[in-house]
């Protein structure tokens, strides 16, 4: 069953997220994720909790797909990227 994940992110290091994005591709491929929805500029409205900059809904072939690409130590480099290019979340749905 397909799963989808919202990923919020607060950029602080420009040059690491685009290193990031360009290095971000294989391992999605490599788990069958597919960025449904990329949002730089979210808009609130509802709540008065903090904003993030950017919003990214990714969807992904099973729930265990979305865990196994979360956890692959085979690209654990890539995670590091994101999150050394500032703070991100990501919420399994």
């Amino acid at each position: 069953m397909t799963a989808y994940a919202v990923v919020t992110l607060n950029v602080t290091d420009p040059d690491m997220m685009a290193r990031y994005r360009e290095a971000a591709g294989p391992a999605m491929e490599k788990h069958g994720v597919t960025a449904l929805h990329v949002s730089p500029a979210p808009k609130q409205i509802e709540g008065d909790g903090p904003v993030p900059q950017i919003i990214v809904l990714l969807t992904f072939p099973s729930r265990e797909a979305a865990e196994a690409w979360n956890t692959d130590p085979e690209i654990a480099d890539v995670r590091a990227m994101r999150q050394n290019a500032g703070e991100s979340n990501i919420f399994l749905l």
